[in-house]
C-alpha cells in the first residue's frame, strides 16, 4: 500500500512532460465558457429521435433529416408536422393572390380588385349580370370578364351560333352559302353582286322573278281579291306563266326557269303525250302578238315519279328554240333550297296563277292569278287530306275558297316574293284523284334543287 501511494504521490510532481499536458489558462476558461448541449454527452452518437430533435432542439430540416435519413422524407415530414406544417401548401389563395405561411397559419395577398381571407371576395363583380348566353360560363376579373363558350358558339358573350345562313341569310339581298368559316352572299341569275357584297344588281334587261308591268291591284286588297272571284290579271303580271297544249285541246300549266328550259308536272306530261310549249300567253282566244310558240327536245321525268302516291310529281322540258325575253316573258327565279325553306316557305302567303279548267277543257280563257294564297303548316295539311302527305309536299290556299283554285290547270306554278323578287317555291299537283276542293297541294321545289340543276347541266353536255 505504501508502495502505491508513493506512485501516486510522484504522478503529481510538476515534471516537463506533465506540463505539456495541461492547457493554457486564456485556452482553458474558453474551453470552460462554451456552451453545453441541451443533452447528455454523447448524444450525437445515439439514434435520431424526433421527440429530442423538435422538441428539446430547433425542428428544422437538418435536425429532422437526421432522423430518417432521407431528404425527401424529412420535407414530408416538416410540411405535415402539426406545429410547423406549411399552410401554403394547399393553395388557399384565389384569383391569383399571394400566400404567406407561419406557424400553422397563413395569409393571402390579395391582387387589386379581390378581398376575403382567401381573396375569394370579387370588389366588382361582373358576371353578375350573367352576359355569357347559349351556356357560356363567365370567369370574373377585377375589371372585366370572360365568356367560354360551348362547342360552335362564339362572340364575346357567346352569343354567335354555328356559322349557317339560317341566321346571316338576312343580310343578303338573294342567297347565302358558307365558306370557310364564315357566310357570302350570291345572287339568281341575271344578278350581280354588289360593291357591298350583299346587294344584287340586275345585269340583264330582264332578270328572273321581277315583273315589268305594274300590277293591277294594289297589296291591300289582295285578300279582296281573292275573295271576290275577281283573279282575271293584266298581261304580264305573271311573265312566267307557260300554257302547254295539245291538238285536242287539253291543257297544262307550266314556268319558264331560263331560256331553254321549263317546268311542269310529270302528271301533266303523262297526260298531254304530244303537245306544245307557249309563253306570253295571257288570252287563249285573242293573239296578242307577244306569244312564242315552242316545241320540246326532249323529256325529263323524275325517275321516282308514282302516279298512286303522286311523289315527285314534276318534270323538265327542253325546248328546240331558246325563248326571247321581254316585259311580258321573263324566267322565275329558281331558290337556293336552304333559303327556300328558311325565309320563302316562311312567308306568309305566296301567289298562284293558270287558266281555269273544268272536265279538262278551258273554262275561263284568260290568265287567273291569286295574288294571296296563306301557306297552311303541315300538321294541318296532313290531316285536311285522305291521302299520304309528305315532306314533298305542301299545302295552301283559304279552306272555304279552295274551289277556284282546284280549278286552274295542273301544273300551275306556286311563287312567293322576297325583297320585290319572285321565287319558284311549289307547283300544283297533276294528279286528278286527290280532293282538292278540300284544300290544294303542292309539290315542294325546294326539295328538287339539285335534280333540276344536275338534270340541265346534264342536258346541255348531251348526256
Amino acid at each position: 500500500m505504501v508502495w502505491i501511494l508513493g506512485l501516486i504521490l510522484s504522478s503529481l510532481l510538476p515534471t516537463e512532460a506533465h506540463q505539456q499536458v495541461f492547457l493554457p489558462k486564456t485556452t482553458a476558461r474558453a474551453l470552460l465558457s462554451r456552451q453545453k448541449r441541451g443533452n447528455f454527452l454523447l448524444e450525437e452518437l445515439r439514434p435520431g429521435n424526433l421527440e429530442r430533435e423538435c422538441k428539446e432542439e430547433t425542428c428544422n430540416l437538418e435536425e429532422i433529416r437526421e432522423v430518417f435519413e432521407d431528404t425527401a422524407k424529412a420535407w414530408e415530414f416538416l410540411i405535415t408536422y402539426p406545429a410547423f406544417k406549411n399552410a401554403c401548401v394547399s393553395s388557399p389563395c384565389w384569383n391569383g393572390g399571394t400566400c404567406h405561411s407561419g406557424v400553422d397559419e397563413y395569409n393571402c395577398t390579395c391582387r387589386t380588385g379581390y378581398s376575403g381571407r382567401n381573396c375569394e371576395i370579387a370588389e366588382d363583380d361582373n358576371c353578375a349580370s350573367n352576359p355569357c348566353q347559349n351556356g357560356g360560363w363567365c370567369q370574373n376579373s377585377a375589371t372585366q370578364y370572360k365568356c367560354s363558350c360551348e362547342i360552335g358558339y362564339h362572340g364575346q358573350n357567346c352569343e354567335l351560333g354555328p356559322v349557317d345562313c339560317s341566321s346571316h341569310g338576312q343580310t343578303c339581298d338573294h342567297f347565302c352559302k358558307v365558306q370557310h368559316g364564315t357566310y357570302n352572299c350570291y345572287c339568281a341569275q341575271g344578278y350581280t353582286l354588289g360593291e357591298d357584297e350583299k346587294s344584287c344588281i340586275p345585269e340583264v334587261p330582264y332578270p328572273c322573278g321581277k315583273v315589268m308591268v305594274a300590277s293591277s291591284i294594289d297589296d291591300t286588297d289582295l285578300i279582296l281579291r281573292a275573295i271576290d272571284g275577281d283573279q282575271q290579271c293584266k298581261r304580264g303580271e305573271y311573265p312566267w306563266q307557260v300554257l302547254l297544249k295539245n291538238d285536242n285541246g287539253t291543257v297544262c300549266s307550266a314556268v319558264i326557269l331560263n331560256k331553254d328550259f321549263v317546268l311542269t308536272s310529270a302528271d301533266c306530261v303523262n297526260q298531254l303525250h304530244s303537245f306544245t310549249v307557249i309563253v306570253g300567253e295571257h288570252n287563249l282566244e285573242v293573239d296578242e302578238g307577244s306569244e312564242q310558240i315552242h316545241n320540246v327536245s326532249r323529256i325529263y321525268i323524275h325517275s321516282r315519279y308514282s302516279e298512286t302516291t303522286f311523289e315527285n310529281d314534276i318534270a323538265l322540258l327542253k325546248l328546240e328554240t331558246p325563248i326571247e325575253f321581254n316585259n311580258y316573258t321573263i324566267p322565275i327565279c329558281l331558290p337556293e333550297a336552304d333559303f327556300a325553306e328558311f325565309f320563302l316557305m316562311n312567308s306568309e302567303y305566296g301567289a298562284v296563277s293558270g287558266w281555269k279548267q273544268e272536265q279538262g277543257r278551258i273554262h275561263q280563257p284568260v290568265l287567273l292569278g291569286v295574288p294571296y294564297v296563306p301557306y297552311v303548316e303541315f300538321l294541318k295539311c296532313e290531316t285536311l287530306q285522305h291521302f299520304l302527305i309528305v315532306h314533298r309536299m305542301f299545302c295552301a290556299g283559304f279552306e272555304e275558297l279552295a274551289d277556284p283554285l282546284c280549278y286552274l290547270t295542273r301544273g300551275s306554278p306556286f311563287v312567293t316574293k322576297y325583297r320585290d323578287v319572285w321565287y319558284l317555291t311549289g307547283m300544283s299537283l297533276g294528279a286528278k284523284e286527290y280532293d282538292c276542293r278540300v284544300i290544294p297541294v303542292y309539290t315542294k321545289v325546294s326539295r328538287y334543287i339539285n335534280w333540276i340543276k344536275k338534270t340541265m347541266s346534264r342536258s346541255v353536255l348531251g348526256t
